[in-house]
């Protein structure tokens, strides 16, 4: 009886493995997302609108199911030093940081314009490859909020001008 039991429990377990190495076939590219650094006609870009936009790309990414995007609390933390550099244009902190989370693509990027009174935002964002050190893909998204912004807080410009611009920049982003 005790090894019928464990033999039933081994075949339960062979049989998950194998279920799961076959699902496994289609693999997720790791990676990075860092928080966006506010461009200089955006002063109205507080530092919560910043950690939600970097929330907000990374959450859009990981359900294309394409990424296996890493943890936003753990690269803000290993990000903050080197933070202008990551999104200033260079390719080698971008490298470094990749490395360092042991991830292959650093997805950098800037708020370009962020006007509450007007609903636009434009976010300019490079997907870095860690291995190579080159700019995979760069571009530019731009959101309208196409409603009257009335409060001029966060949360509205979120819902109503970040939103259409994270989901263009993850449009483009599943195409490479």
């Amino acid at each position: 009886m005790k090894n019928i039991f464990t033999a039933v429990i081994l075949g339960i377990v062979f049989a998950g493995v194998s279920f799961a190495q076959a699902r496994g076939g289609v693999s997720k590219t790791s990676l990075a997302v860092v928080e966006f650094t506010p461009g200089p006609n955006t002063s109205l870009t507080d530092p919560e609108a910043k950690r939600q936009i970097q929330a907000f790309v990374a959450s859009q990414l990981h359900k294309t199911h394409k990424f296996d995007v890493y943890d936003v609390r753990n690269t803000r933390a290993a990000s903050q030093s080197s933070l202008a550099s990551l999104n200033g244009g260079s390719t080698a902190a971008a490298v470094k940081l990749g490395k360092q989370l042991k991830v292959s693509y650093v997805l950098t990027g800037s708020v370009a314009e962020y006007d509450p009174k007007d609903g636009q935002v434009t976010l300019k964002f490079r997907l870095v490859d860690v291995a190579t050190g080159k700019v995979k893909y760069s571009g530019e998204s731009t959101g309208n909020s196409n409603q009257p912004i009335r409060t001029g807080g966060t949360a509205e410009m979120m819902s109503k001008a970040v939103r259409p611009a994270v989901l263009d920049l993850t449009g483009k982003l599943t195409g490479v």
